[in-house]
């Protein structure tokens, strides 16, 4: 950021910058971002309606906000901080009003972390802009004096980019160059089945003498976060115990171990939270680099890809939105979910300055007020999320959570129990010679169910015990079984198969029996915007009768988009368009053959295109957890390492057996 010398005071107070910006056509300039803050007398007298101390973290609330920027007021208590991160594209401009603000400048290092480069203190009156590029960190350094910022961001800020941050020198293999010889894998997409995918290639070739180069794309900048370890609120745990979570098949205490060396009193049973689970991911990956051979190099690339295509010659060429040209030998797609499909697009009339597309956009839901009534599109773990987010200690308006058939997430056991061997009317199921039928197979769990009951076990073991056998299950329903099976028992399957934390479940019951949320199952019809609130009109399901509520915010928790030619990642329509790949009818992602090998529209398989993670859904179904993403970045390691050494001439090829460890 630049900072700007201190105003003299004048008569230009909170109402006149807000309707200066409002004057302003499209997209702030810098230059008038800085003036406007300049010329502004904002003391904080005036800002009283807005300021707000919490004790979990600084508050923002929000005075003013359209399409092209927002102003915010924020409260930082005594030693309060935020996270390394840039502002993803968007500007800053920045006034301190009380107190000091420390600011901390990060510089992007090679292996994908940042490392402090400079620390500087500012004091009221002083203004600091930022085009929406730099990586820094804000404070309040006072260890009794609160801290008052005024923010305009342009356009509005829904989120920030995190980045990890580490004092340690970046291993040498990300400070090496690539031989001249070297073959390189490309890894698109850098949340936990990427970055798995990556130490998996690591560990593996550790004993191959060839040279190699690794590739990890992805546009957000700490690797291993994806979205479902981004998260910064504590409240946001893990969905199974820590004695399950490992990263590694075959270490399967890891994940606990590592949990127990930052708090000794963590047990196997403990649902911990998201943020460590990241922190771990990465430490998988750099453990293992720390330690690589000379053979080895590897680069993390902040971008985004856009493009893939076939070589002239061979392997693939990625082209990204940074204008990179990257060539591969391989390249693993570990791309995660599509954002959320969204409803309302074409019934919402009105302003959408208070609908938040994005539920992990953590910055917009910060300026909810707990005054202020929320509706809340779906009912899964992501509203639940959600719903721990907006629940505050003092929350007075209600949260409304509607989906189609109103169901919760069921919680785990809280004396967790191990599965049961799987029943065997349901493992009749994998060897019948008739062809599977959705109905046969809701009506064998449901019995397996009643009958473990019987005999004293939870259902939850039941559902457990299927796991392992889930995608066998799921390739014995034709097209048009499993399209029945997603139109109606989707939700029930999931909420009975991805469960709530028990203390999450206790929270969210007893905001139900306070009156502070409602979950009703329903179907949206319309909403009717504007500057201050949404009429939400939808109707009830099971009769005819319709609704309407005023809510201040509408937030879409309805679970990631389909894929298809026309609605998926950018650089994947063409390959799907022009029959490089193939996508399942049912949208859920590609097809693939039992190692994650693509597909191409004559059946036949890409030794050098993989796929690994939520893209597999068409082929597993079962494609979202740590235990299968877990599984298939191993998978996917030994596949292109293989591919790798089957290219090779053949006076170079190493011995059999050494290109994979």
């Amino acid at each position: 950021m630049m900072c700007m010398e201190a105003s003299s005071p004048g008569s230009r107070g909170l109402g006149w910058l807000v309707e200066q910006l409002h004057l302003q056509d499209g997209v702030l300039s810098e230059s008038v971002v800085r003036n406007l803050l300049l010329e502004a007398n904002l003391p904080s007298s005036e800002l009283a309606p807005y300021i707000e101390h919490r004790e979990e973290s600084y508050a923002r609330r929000c005075v003013a906000r359209n399409e092209h920027f927002e102003l915010l007021v924020l409260t930082w208590a005594p030693t309060q901080y935020g996270v390394a991160h840039d502002h993803s594209g968007s500007l800053c401009g920045l006034k301190v009003v009380d107190g000091r603000l420390t600011e901390t400048l990060f510089a992007d290092g090679p292996d994908g972390r940042v490392r402090l480069t400079s620390e500087t203190s500012h004091g009221p009156g002083d203004i600091l802009t930022d085009p929406g590029t730099v990586v820094h960190a804000l404070a309040n350094a006072s260890a009794d004096e609160p801290l008052i910022t005024v923010h305009v961001y342009s356009p509005p800020l829904p989120e920030v980019r995190r980045y990890a941050v580490t004092e340690e020198d970046p291993p040498e293999m990300f400070l090496r160059p690539p031989a001249p010889e070297a073959q390189t894998v490309a890894i698109i997409g850098g949340g936990f089945t990427g970055t798995m995918v990556l130490a998996n290639l690591i560990r593996q070739a550790a004993s191959a003498s060839r040279p190699m180069h690794f590739v990890l794309i992805d546009r957000q900048p700490a690797p291993g976060d994806g979205v479902a370890y981004r998260a910064v609120d504590g409240r946001h745990v893990l969905n199974v115990p820590a004695g399950r979570m490992s990263a590694w098949p075959d270490l399967p205490e890891d994940f606990l171990h590592y949990a127990q060396s930052k708090n000794p009193a963590i047990g196997a049973h403990d649902f911990l939270p998201r943020k460590m689970y990241g922190e771990y991911v990465r430490e998988c990956l750099f453990k293992l680099a720390r330690s690589a051979g000379r053979h080895l190099s590897a680069s993390i690339v902040h971008d985004e890809a856009k493009q893939l295509q076939r070589a002239s010659s061979s392997g693939w060429k990625i082209d990204t939105a940074g204008a990179r040209t990257l060539p591969a030998d391989v390249v693993v797609l570990a791309v995660g979910h599509r954002p959320p499909k969204d409803p309302l697009i074409h019934r919402w009339t009105g302003p959408r300055t208070r609908f938040i597309a994005d539920p992990w956009a953590s910055l917009a839901l910060s300026l909810i007020r707990p005054d202020e009534p929320v509706l809340l599109m779906g009912s899964g773990l992501t509203a639940m999320d959600v719903v721990l987010t907006l629940q505050r200690s003092h929350r007075t308006a209600p949260l409304l959570a509607i989906s189609r058939r109103g169901l919760l997430p069921s919680a785990h056991l809280r004396a967790p129990k191990p599965a049961i061997e799987l029943p065997k009317n349901v493992a009749a199921l994998l060897h019948a010679e008739e062809p599977l039928m959705t109905r046969e197979l809701l009506h064998e769990v449901r019995c397996s169910v009643q009958s473990a009951i019987a005999q004293g076990f939870a259902w939850q073991q039941v559902i457990d015990s299927l796991r392992p056998a889930i995608s066998h299950l799921w390739t014995r329903l034709d097209s048009r079984e499993r399209a029945r099976f997603l139109r109606h028992a989707r939700s029930f399957w999931e909420t009975h198969r991805h469960r709530m934390a028990p203390e999450v479940a206790d929270t969210i019951q007893q905001m139900r029996l306070e009156k502070k949320l409602e979950v009703m199952a329903g179907t949206l019809l319309r909403a009717e915007a504007d500057d201050h609130g949404i009429d939400v009109s939808f109707s009830c399901r099971g009769g005819s009768s319709t609704r309407k509520v005023r809510v201040a915010w509408v937030i879409n928790c309805t679970g990631p988009d389909a894929h298809s030619r026309h609605a998926t990642h950018s650089f994947l329509g063409p390959l799907l368009q022009d029959g490089t790949l193939v996508g399942d009818e049912l949208g859920l992602g590609l097809w693939t053959d039992e190692g994650g090998r693509t597909i191409n529209i004559h059946g036949e398989t890409h030794e050098d295109l993989l796929v690994a993670g939520t893209l597999r859904k068409a082929t597993l179904w079962e494609s979202t957890a740590v235990p299968e993403l877990r599984q298939q970045a191993q998978t996917s390691a030994q596949i292109a390492l293989a591919t790798l050494a089957s290219t090779l001439p053949r006076s170079t090829c190493p011995p059999p057996g050494s290109a994979v460890s």
